[in-house]
């Protein structure tokens, strides 16, 4: 074996220090790093914030339909009042258990319709229908009945309301009533309308009221309902909206002495002057 001299062992062993000296070294800094890295805390990560957006809801303007309610079982008044609240077009204004208390409503808020339970106001359903009519000739009357049998649908239009909607019927039914009525139609059959029609034709025959004077935008009016127009037809054909048309009804209706659409459909229209 060769034996190495001592300046070769010597070179030797500095190899093998400054290599082992390299080694740690690099060892070192790597652990510094480490901990460092793990030693320094990270800045929060920025919250994100979520901006809650309220639910739209269709606001309360002229369009809707001003609604009151008169039945009397409290339980049903509330159950309606909240039932037709839900729907964005339909505005609760008020309620009425008698016919005082209707009456209070009625010139107080001055509804575009009222609800009528027909059961609910006893034996003179009719009575009170029609002299609601008379204190408040703007305000359209649907009734709920149980009965709603021709001859009973034919004894509340000739009372002056403007449809019956029977109670064995479902929501959705009584929503488009509601619809109907608040637009100026009728809701009621065919038979009925006819049976009302012909206990009507009294009216043809009727003096004119002193005040019977139409405008020419009133008598286009009578000539459309007379040809069976509805509002959205005449209001089309006029180009004028369907709140003019039945404002224009209105006034019609009290120029004439007539309780409404019905009566001025078969009214003598030779009776009528228009107004120069």
């Amino acid at each position: 074996m060769t034996r190495l001299s001592a300046s070769e062992t010597l070179l030797k062993d500095e190899t093998a220090r400054r290599y082992d000296e390299r080694r740690e070294s690099d060892t070192m800094r790597r652990t510094k790093i480490g901990k460092t890295s793990r030693g320094k805390k990270r800045a929060p990560a920025a919250r994100s914030r979520r901006t809650v957006t309220p639910i739209a809801r269709k606001p309360r303007d002229g369009g809707q339909i001003r609604l009151a309610i008169a039945t009397q079982p409290a339980l049903l008044r509330d159950v309606l009042s909240r039932l037709l609240s839900r729907e964005p077009d339909i505005e609760i204004v008020g309620q009425g258990r008698d016919e005082d208390r209707i009456v209070e409503v009625l010139k107080a808020v001055s509804p575009a319709l009222l609800l009528l339970d027909y059961e609910a106001m006893g034996p003179n359903s009719e009575s009170i229908i029609a002299r609601l009519r008379r204190i408040a000739p703007r305000t359209r009357i649907l009734v709920m009945a149980t009965r709603s049998a021709d001859e009973y649908v034919e004894r509340v239009l000739r009372a002056g309301a403007a449809g019956l909607v029977g109670k064995q019927l479902d929501f959705e039914t009584l929503l488009r009533a509601i619809r109907s009525v608040a637009s100026g139609e009728i809701w009621a059959n065919r038979r009925a309308q006819a049976l009302t029609l012909e206990h009507l034709t009294d009216f043809s025959a009727g003096a004119l009221a002193p005040e019977g004077n139409l405008t020419k935008r009133e008598q286009q009016i009578v000539d459309g309902v007379a040809r069976g127009l509805r509002n959205k037809e005449i209001a089309h054909q006029l180009n004028i909206s369907e709140k003019t048309v039945k404002s224009h009804l209105n006034n019609i209706f009290q120029k004439l002495g007539l309780e409404g659409r019905f009566a001025l459909a078969i009214f003598d229209q030779s009776q009528i002057q228009p107004k120069t």
